[in-house]
């Protein structure tokens, strides 16, 4: 009896499963083969100042709901609860993206990005060249097993290839004002599904070099969990929505810097 007890405690102690580990590179490619059309995701993001920076001080912004694709065609679709913390201040909300529009609550005030800009943001975002995060990652090796986003994954972790991310992100960045490409250095670790080969949980952390003596340090936890399953994302009632940019105008009297263009 204390033999079988221990045994099922071992078990439960290691989820009851045990696999063998898989060439990391090959994980990243089946992973990148599979792109997440849809998902439930938990988004960590933390932006620390270096030097003289664009940010007024330490940023942090978290996001957790449904997520669908644009396809590359649009922004995509997706309901995110939201909480943040800038220059001391708490916020929470919500933001929605119907692919079409955007809309923003904060503090029960409500804003909307506008079909227009979001049009054209559409149009800019068919006409970019396609992203591809698997280049990011340099030699890849496998740290373990982990379970995220409910399901057994391989850990895997590189170095960032810093002109990759540069260039992909560099586009994002001068939409934010800032005209010229970073530099980019720092590691990444993906956690992807044993079964599904799939991408479950992100992680990086890097430093954005944007001028001698001026960086941002970016370290972003990403976990994805209900892979490929309908995602329901409902439109927010029209009426009383505001223009986004009042609320740019009232943070920049804040000092923190939106760019108004």
């Amino acid at each position: 009896m204390a033999t079988l007890l221990a045994a099922v405690v071992n078990a439960a102690g290691c989820g009851g499963t045990e696999h063998k580990p898989v060439n990391a590179e090959a994980m990243l490619d089946a992973a990148a083969a599979q792109p997440v059309t849809s998902a439930q995701t938990d988004i960590d993001l933390r932006l620390q100042p270096r030097g003289v920076s664009p940010l007024p001080g330490p940023v942090r912004l978290r996001l957790s709901g449904p997520y669908v694709s644009g396809g590359g065609r649009q922004i995509p679709r997706f309901d995110w609860r939201l909480s943040a913390s800038a220059l001391g201040f708490p916020v929470g909300g919500h933001v929605v993206s119907s692919g079409t529009n955007v809309y923003l609550s904060l503090y029960g005030d409500k804003y909307e990005v506008g079909t227009e800009a979001v049009a054209a943001a559409n149009e800019r975002i068919a006409e970019a060249p396609a992203v591809h995060p698997r280049s990011w990652f340099s030699r890849a090796r496998v740290e373990g097993e982990g379970h995220e986003g409910g399901v057994d994954c391989e850990r895997i972790s590189a170095p960032l290839r810093g002109d990759a991310v540069a260039r992909d992100i560099g586009p994002l960045l001068g939409s934010v004002g800032l005209a010229e490409m970073p530099s980019v250095s720092g590691t990444a670790s993906a956690c992807v599904g044993y079964d599904d080969r799939v991408l479950h949980q992100l992680e990086a952390r890097a430093v954005l070099g944007l001028q001698p003596g001026s960086a941002v340090a970016v370290d972003l936890d990403l976990e994805i969990s209900d892979v490929g399953e309908p995602q329901d994302i409902p439109i927010p009632a029209s009426g009383g929505f505001r223009p986004i940019r009042d609320l740019a105008l009232q943070l920049n009297d804040l000092g923190v810097s939106i760019p108004l263009g």
